[in-house]
């Protein structure tokens, strides 16, 4: 089904055209452009229109939101038609197959507050002479994630202090990020993860207060230790810094975030203790931890807040968990990723994807569905080398870990808690949670008995024996994205 040209060019005094989610195809119709004097508002996204925008919508000087996501459009059209249109305001093209750089011109849209780009195919570099504009560029949000852009954060989105958020996740970017980005008053998400940043998170973010919410700088090369200023930023809701190169302690100052839902610390170098303030945190829903080197022993106050966890910030968030399904084959029982403005393939090269013989993938938006009444649904502290028991409170109570987040129309989320691959001892806490979980997420410790694991005895100390093997083996791995209702199986075959 095509755009009813015909039709709507007769409308001569229309001002919003919504076409969004129908089966309309083929090019976008020019006459369109030829009578859009008075259009200030397009949305056409959804469907499954190819080709460019034509170059008869320069004419729409009244424009100042264009929607053409979730298309198949191609072409130079961004420098042909869109730098033309002085007044936009919003812009929105991802999932296209739009190619090439992001052309300078569009410097002319001098009242362009949100740019998203997200999941096309664009090379070269971030686009930072959108914020040397002379007028005072009002730029609030910047999405490039899942392109092919290359070189470093450029040091001069410093200019564009109303930039609120910026996603350039899935590329192919370099360096440290400036100094500059993070003392930008209004930021509130910073989201680069899969992408080959190094450097280190600087000490002083947040030292005068500050807006951060969102933290997500997973599967990067970043390294040093983590400031003890992040205790200042008290608003941060997602904090993920997974698979990076940390080193050091983590703050005990970690508590004061009074916000925080999810924070994903795991696959790094991280030592010493688990701060005791975590148990602090009245919004906190989710810690991983594991893969680090952290001591000590696991703090009885991660149960604080059993039963009084309220709901957060981070409903309606897009998110892809990948989770592990092969036992002690595989470090870690998964990880949740940001998800907004990804292909769903572009998963495949993430290297947790293809670390165990059986891993799934679930995509959706989060959903609160509990008031005030909310426990932990997540704690992973396996591989690392913690010792003592496991706190009777941690699992016993019966609120702790229970189907309390609606992930999907069509998920809801088990909970997890695993501690396996550590020092731990002694009886396996056979109350709540634990009694339901596999034994993989025990094993592997110095002398934990009991419930899944062979049973205790009289000075009896349960030492788990090793899965790894070294022969070559042929494997396959079933990877199965879930998006709403919507179910793909994909199965690759892997040799290790």
């Amino acid at each position: 089904m095509e755009i009813p040209s015909k039709l709507l060019v007769k409308l001569k005094s229309l001002k919003q055209l919504v076409l969004a989610h129908n089966q309309f195809f083929d090019k976008i119709p020019s006459e369109l452009g030829q009578s859009c004097s008075t259009l200030e508002e397009v949305d056409l996204s959804g469907n499954r229109l190819t080709g460019e925008l034509p170059s008869t919508f320069k004419l729409c000087s009244s424009l100042f939101s264009l929607n053409l996501g979730n298309n198949e459009l191609s072409g130079d059209f961004l420098h042909t038609v869109i730098s033309s249109l002085t007044n936009l305001r919003y812009l929105y093209l991802p999932f296209n197959n739009i190619t090439g750089h992001v052309p300078r011109s569009l410097v002319n849209c001098t009242k362009l507050q949100v740019l998203d780009l997200s999941s096309n195919a664009l090379i070269g570099n971030v686009p930072f002479e959108l914020c040397l504009a002379a007028s005072g560029f009002p730029l609030e949000t910047m999405l490039l994630a899942s392109n092919y852009l290359t070189g470093t954060v450029p040091k001069q989105l410093e200019h564009c202090r109303n930039l609120r958020k910026t996603d350039l996740s899935f590329n192919y970017l370099t360096g440290s990020i400036p100094l500059e980005i993070w003392t930008l008053p209004n930021l509130s998400e910073l989201v680069m993860w899969a992408n080959n940043l190094t450097g280190e998170i600087p000490e002083g973010i947040c030292i005068n207060g500050g807006n951060l919410q969102t933290l997500i700088l997973n599967n990067n090369f970043i390294s040093g230790a983590l400031p003890q200023s992040i205790s200042n930023c008290t608003n941060l809701v997602w904090v993920s810094l997974s698979s990076n190169q940390l080193s050091g302690e983590i703050p005990q100052g970690i508590g004061n975030l009074a916000n925080l839902a999810i924070l994903q610390l795991g696959n790094n170098l991280l030592t010493g203790p688990i701060p005791r303030g975590l148990g602090k945190c009245r919004n906190l829903i989710w810690l991983d931890l594991n893969s680090n080197a952290l001591t000590g022993l696991i703090p009885l106050e991660l149960a604080d807040q059993a039963g009084h966890v309220n709901p957060g910030k981070v409903s309606e968030k897009q998110f892809a968990f990948v989770r592990n399904e092969g036992g002690t084959e595989c470090k870690s029982a998964g990880g949740l990723i940001e998800f907004e403005g990804i292909h769903e393939e572009r998963l495949e090269i993430l290297s947790m994807v293809h670390l165990c013989p059986s891993t799934r993938i679930y995509s959706g938006r989060t959903m609160y569905t509990f008031t005030s009444n909310g426990s932990m649904i997540y704690l992973d502290l396996s591989y690392n080398s913690l010792s003592g028991t496991i706190p009777d409170e941690l699992p016993s109570s019966s609120k702790f870990g229970t189907q309390q987040f609606n992930w999907n129309h069509s998920i809801h989320l088990w909970s997890d808690l695993d501690v396996s691959n550590n020092n731990l001892s002694g009886m396996i806490p056979s109350g709540g949670q634990l009694a339901t979980f596999s034994a993989s997420r025990s094993e592997n410790n110095l002398g934990l008995c009991g419930v899944s694991l062979p049973p205790c005895g009289p000075g009896n100390e349960h030492h788990s024996s090793s899965i790894y093997h070294n022969k070559p083996t042929t494997i396959g791995m079933v990877v199965r994205i879930m998006v709403s209702f919507v179910s793909i199986t994909i199965i690759i075959p892997l040799v290790i």
